[in-house]
């Protein structure tokens, strides 16, 4: 696991990731500063019309409202970003250290685009419902964290990865056997949401590193 990721990380700087790269951080920035305009908008707007629940959430984290709800947000959010980028960012790894595997149907690669959106949005409603959660255990709040998030990712990652090459109930036993390191590959990820700049490169860390435990796992590539 840790070896794929930081095969991830070393391919970041390299020539054909850099299209996907800047325009999926791009579009990660930008979405960023309106998912925080728009928590810190909803947030006055609540408390100048007297409403209790956002006063408690205010007493609780204060001026770092906004900024909070958006970390906690942030992941679910720019995974649906990158579901339009994942072809390019699983090409780029697999032409580099994988040429030999055959290119899949375009069938494929758009039944995995919309299965990394249902699951991106999945974990978005999963976030919000547990949001209270967050807010009311602090120091458990990291522990649950990482680990909805660290699953989630985990499993967005494999499935993306996984049915490019594979039938689905190929996917399902290979996810069964090898889930352990996917969703601890999740957790690392999950974690990075939590450092400025890294942040944004996160998700094309974690599919990349999808792409190399997939590889491995899976066996020769029987095209």
């Amino acid at each position: 696991m840790l070896s794929a990721l930081s095969r991830a990380f070393a391919q970041l700087p390299r020539p054909e990731m850099r299209g996907p790269l800047i325009r999926s951080v791009a579009w990660a920035c930008l979405v960023f500063f309106l998912l925080w305009g728009g928590l810190a908008a909803g947030i006055h707007y609540a408390l100048a019309r007297d409403e209790h629940w956002i006063e408690v959430l205010a007493g609780l984290l204060g001026s770092l409202a906004a900024p909070v709800l958006t970390w906690l947000l942030f992941p679910s959010i720019v995974l649906m970003i990158l579901g339009f980028y994942s072809e390019a960012i699983i090409r780029a790894v697999e032409q580099r250290h994988y040429p030999n595997l055959a290119t899949p149907s375009k069938s494929r690669q758009m039944a995995n685009l919309w299965s990394g959106l249902r699951l991106a949005l999945i974990g978005l409603v999963l976030n919000i419902v547990v949001l209270p959660l967050y807010l009311l255990f602090p120091g458990l709040n990291l522990v649950l964290f990482l680990g909805l998030n660290g699953y989630l990712l985990g499993r967005e990652y494999f499935d993306v990865v996984a049915l490019r090459r594979v039938d689905w109930r190929t996917a399902q036993r290979l996810w069964r056997g090898h889930r352990v390191s996917f969703i601890l590959s999740g957790v690392v990820v999950a974690g990075l949401f939590a450092l400025p700049v890294v942040n944004l490169v996160a998700p094309i860390i974690g599919l990349a590193a999808a792409v190399h435990l997939v590889e491995r796992f899976r066996g020769p590539d029987p095209a």
